[in-house]
Protein backbone atom coordinates (compact mmCIF):
# COMPACT_ATOMS: atom_id res chain seq x y z
CA UNK A 1 0.00 0.00 0.00
CA UNK A 2 1.49 3.39 -0.95
CA UNK A 3 2.50 5.78 1.81
CA UNK A 4 1.88 9.52 1.98
CA UNK A 5 5.08 11.34 2.94
CA UNK A 6 6.45 14.86 3.20
CA UNK A 7 10.21 14.61 2.86
CA UNK A 8 11.01 17.35 0.34
CA UNK A 9 10.75 21.15 0.23
CA UNK A 10 10.90 23.30 -2.90
CA UNK A 11 11.55 26.97 -3.49
CA UNK A 12 10.84 29.17 -6.48
CA UNK A 13 13.39 31.99 -6.69
CA UNK A 14 12.63 35.29 -8.37
CA UNK A 15 14.10 38.72 -8.87
CA UNK A 16 12.82 42.03 -10.15
CA UNK A 17 14.68 43.24 -13.22
CA UNK A 18 13.57 46.68 -14.52
CA UNK A 19 10.01 46.22 -13.24
CA UNK A 20 9.83 42.70 -14.72
CA UNK A 21 9.78 39.53 -12.67
CA UNK A 22 12.25 36.81 -13.62
CA UNK A 23 12.36 33.28 -12.24
CA UNK A 24 15.50 31.22 -11.74
CA UNK A 25 15.56 27.89 -13.54
CA UNK A 26 18.23 25.26 -12.88
CA UNK A 27 19.25 22.53 -15.32
CA UNK A 28 19.87 19.23 -13.55
CA UNK A 29 23.22 17.50 -13.96
CA UNK A 30 23.48 14.28 -15.95
CA UNK A 31 24.32 12.24 -12.83
CA UNK A 32 21.25 13.45 -10.92
CA UNK A 33 17.75 12.00 -10.84
CA UNK A 34 15.83 13.36 -13.85
CA UNK A 35 18.97 14.55 -15.66
CA UNK A 36 18.85 17.51 -18.00
CA UNK A 37 15.47 18.89 -16.98
CA UNK A 38 14.88 22.54 -16.05
CA UNK A 39 13.90 22.63 -12.41
CA UNK A 40 13.67 24.74 -9.28
CA UNK A 41 15.68 24.56 -6.07
CA UNK A 42 14.72 22.02 -3.44
CA UNK A 43 15.68 18.89 -1.64
CA UNK A 44 15.22 16.47 1.22
CA UNK A 45 14.17 17.67 4.65
CA UNK A 46 16.72 16.69 7.32
CA UNK A 47 15.58 15.27 10.66
CA UNK A 48 16.38 18.48 12.57
CA UNK A 49 14.90 20.92 10.02
CA UNK A 50 11.58 22.56 9.33
CA UNK A 51 10.39 22.56 5.73
CA UNK A 52 11.15 26.28 5.37
CA UNK A 53 14.67 25.79 6.75
CA UNK A 54 15.22 23.05 4.17
CA UNK A 55 13.97 25.24 1.32
CA UNK A 56 16.26 28.09 2.35
CA UNK A 57 19.26 25.78 2.85
CA UNK A 58 18.70 24.14 -0.53
CA UNK A 59 18.44 27.55 -2.20
CA UNK A 60 21.76 28.58 -0.66
CA UNK A 61 23.49 25.26 -1.48
CA UNK A 62 22.24 25.02 -5.05
CA UNK A 63 22.53 28.68 -6.11
CA UNK A 64 24.61 30.60 -3.55
CA UNK A 65 21.82 33.20 -3.42
CA UNK A 66 20.42 34.96 -0.36
CA UNK A 67 16.79 35.96 -0.01
CA UNK A 68 15.62 39.46 0.81
CA UNK A 69 12.08 38.11 1.29
CA UNK A 70 11.01 34.53 1.93
CA UNK A 71 7.44 33.20 1.85
CA UNK A 72 5.39 30.07 2.28
CA UNK A 73 3.08 29.79 -0.73
CA UNK A 74 -0.55 28.78 -0.22
CA UNK A 75 -0.11 25.44 -2.01
CA UNK A 76 1.72 22.13 -1.90
CA UNK A 77 3.24 20.09 -4.68
CA UNK A 78 1.62 16.66 -4.79
CA UNK A 79 3.12 13.85 -6.84
CA UNK A 80 3.39 10.08 -6.96
CA UNK A 81 6.82 8.47 -7.31
CA UNK A 82 6.77 5.02 -8.87
CA UNK A 83 10.28 4.09 -7.62
CA UNK A 84 9.28 4.29 -3.94
CA UNK A 85 5.48 3.80 -4.32
CA UNK A 86 4.85 6.97 -2.33
CA UNK A 87 2.66 10.02 -2.63
CA UNK A 88 4.75 13.08 -1.83
CA UNK A 89 3.33 16.27 -0.32
CA UNK A 90 5.91 18.97 -0.88
CA UNK A 91 5.59 22.43 0.68
CA UNK A 92 6.25 25.27 -1.75
CA UNK A 93 8.22 28.39 -0.86
CA UNK A 94 9.06 31.60 -2.68
CA UNK A 95 12.26 33.61 -2.32
CA UNK A 96 12.98 37.06 -3.66
CA UNK A 97 16.65 37.85 -4.21
CA UNK A 98 18.60 40.87 -5.30
CA UNK A 99 21.91 38.98 -5.52
CA UNK A 100 23.48 39.12 -8.96
CA UNK A 101 25.83 36.13 -8.90
CA UNK A 102 24.49 32.58 -9.07
CA UNK A 103 26.96 29.90 -7.92
CA UNK A 104 25.74 26.47 -8.96
CA UNK A 105 26.33 23.29 -7.00
CA UNK A 106 27.27 20.03 -8.72
CA UNK A 107 23.56 19.18 -8.91
CA UNK A 108 23.09 21.59 -11.82
CA UNK A 109 25.00 22.43 -15.00
CA UNK A 110 23.24 25.63 -16.08
CA UNK A 111 20.93 28.33 -14.85
CA UNK A 112 18.88 31.03 -16.46
CA UNK A 113 16.64 33.87 -15.40
CA UNK A 114 13.40 33.73 -17.36
CA UNK A 115 10.23 35.77 -17.48
CA UNK A 116 7.01 33.88 -16.80
CA UNK A 117 6.21 32.69 -20.33
CA UNK A 118 9.67 31.23 -20.95
CA UNK A 119 9.88 29.75 -17.45
CA UNK A 120 6.47 28.14 -17.89
CA UNK A 121 7.50 26.57 -21.19
CA UNK A 122 10.85 25.29 -19.93
CA UNK A 123 10.08 24.06 -16.44
CA UNK A 124 9.59 20.30 -16.52
CA UNK A 125 6.77 19.05 -14.29
CA UNK A 126 3.12 20.00 -14.74
CA UNK A 127 2.73 20.65 -11.01
CA UNK A 128 5.66 23.12 -11.19
CA UNK A 129 3.94 24.85 -14.10
CA UNK A 130 0.74 25.11 -12.04
CA UNK A 131 2.63 26.44 -9.02
CA UNK A 132 4.56 28.91 -11.19
CA UNK A 133 1.27 30.19 -12.61
CA UNK A 134 -0.13 30.63 -9.09
CA UNK A 135 3.04 32.40 -7.95
CA UNK A 136 3.12 34.72 -10.94
CA UNK A 137 -0.54 35.64 -10.46
CA UNK A 138 0.14 36.20 -6.75
CA UNK A 139 3.09 38.51 -7.43
CA UNK A 140 0.97 40.60 -9.81
CA UNK A 141 -2.14 40.86 -7.63
CA UNK A 142 -2.07 42.68 -4.30
CA UNK A 143 -5.02 40.71 -2.88
CA UNK A 144 -3.41 37.40 -3.78
CA UNK A 145 -0.04 38.59 -2.50
CA UNK A 146 -1.58 38.82 0.97
CA UNK A 147 -2.07 35.02 0.90
CA UNK A 148 1.70 34.54 1.11
CA UNK A 149 2.99 33.80 4.59
CA UNK A 150 6.15 35.83 5.13
CA UNK A 151 8.90 34.02 7.00
CA UNK A 152 11.40 36.06 8.97
CA UNK A 153 14.78 35.18 7.48
CA UNK A 154 16.47 35.67 10.85
CA UNK A 155 14.70 32.60 12.27
CA UNK A 156 15.90 30.38 9.42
Amino acid sequence: MPEIVSKIAEVFIYRKNNEKIEYLLLKRSEDEVYPGIWSIAGGKIKANETAFQTAYREMREETGLNAIHFYAVDTVNVFYEVSDDMFHLTPVFLAETDDTEVVLSDEHTEFKWAEYEEAYEDIHWTVWKNNLKLIDETLHNENLFRTLKRIDIQII
